[in-house]
């Protein structure tokens, strides 16, 4: 199973292109789809599950476009949206069977699953206290396992760490690395260690363009001679955030340093950075910080 995406365009009334001629085949596995605030994902992951309508374009899932297959479409997606409904009188258990309900999951099977999904996201045990009882975390795997009700071949993850402490986050971070056997896996985000050791490919996204579509290693790679370092005493560091505004400091034993993304060497970069991760790639693509 695979989703193409051919030339896709959505263009606002007040003018803004959301998603700009956007290509993309998505087979099976994870895929991170990384970018600001505001540079599309969203809007990406509305026309993916057919919750908004596009300018132009195609959106084919084995060949057929999805607005020609309506239901059957449907029960391939599973949704987890950026923000978190109120369901005040809902208890978790209760919730999951709602939602069931409106996948058109008979009441037998219904029953089975929202177990099933609660023991899986370690909610087992509160599954019958309402939801607006519970943390942020705990919300968050309430509507990943909505997400997953009806077994679904795609999972549409928005932000699906947002808010979380680290501890919530490297919890639902492997949880969906568990899940992604035999599934194709889109997660939005901006925080980059949510897809850096877990994402098969990385999607940058910057004002509704798709910037590169590649692996980690191969991203991380493209950040050759483009990372340098310098050490900044303490009476330096107010004058460097000022000059390099994206500049990552980092305190280590001897000191503290600061990491610059830019194209060419200055004569303050004391050398270059022996290592580099996903965050320069997202600095330097998304974020401009590139001197």
């Amino acid at each position: 199973m695979s989703i193409r995406i051919d030339d896709l365009t959505v263009t606002f009334k007040n003018g803004v292109t959301a998603v700009d001629h956007v290509d993309l085949e998505i087979p099976h596995g994870i895929f991170g789809l990384l970018g600001e605030n505001g540079a599309g994902k969203s809007t990406l992951m509305n026309l993916i599950t057919d919750n908004s309508k596009r300018t132009s374009g195609n959106i084919l899932l084995d060949g057929k476009e999805i607005l020609h297959m309506g239901a059957e479409y449907r029960r391939h997606i599973g949704y987890m949206p950026q923000q978190q409904g109120e369901y005040p009188n809902f208890s978790a258990l209760s919730f999951l069977l709602y939602m069931a309900e409106a996948k058109g999951i008979k009441k037998k099977q219904a029953r089975k699953e929202a177990e099933e999904m609660l023991e899986l996201v370690n909610l087992d045990d509160v599954k019958k206290k309402k939801v607006n009882t519970f943390s942020g975390g705990m919300k968050q795997r309430v509507m990943l396992a909505q997400a997953l009700l009806g077994g679904p071949d795609i999972l549409l993850l928005d932000e699906p760490t947002a808010g979380l402490d680290p501890k919530e986050r490297i919890r639902i971070r492997n949880l969906i690395l568990k899940l992604s056997k035999q599934k194709i896996i889109l997660l939005a985000t901006h925080v980059v260690s949510d897809i850096a050791c877990i994402a098969d490919k990385v999607l940058l996204l910057k004002q509704g363009k798709l910037l590169r579509v590649d692996t980690p290693n191969a991203l991380i790679q493209s950040m050759e001679h483009k990372v340098w370092e310098c050490k900044c005493p303490k009476e330096q560091i107010e004058e460097m955030q000022i000059r390099y505004p994206y500049g990552n400091l980092e305190q280590r034993k001897d000191g503290v340093y600061m990491r610059i993304i830019s194209e060419q060497k200055e004569d303050s970069f004391t050398l270059e950075a022996t290592h580099m991760d996903l965050e320069d790639v997202y600095l330097y693509y998304c974020a401009d910080a590139k001197g």
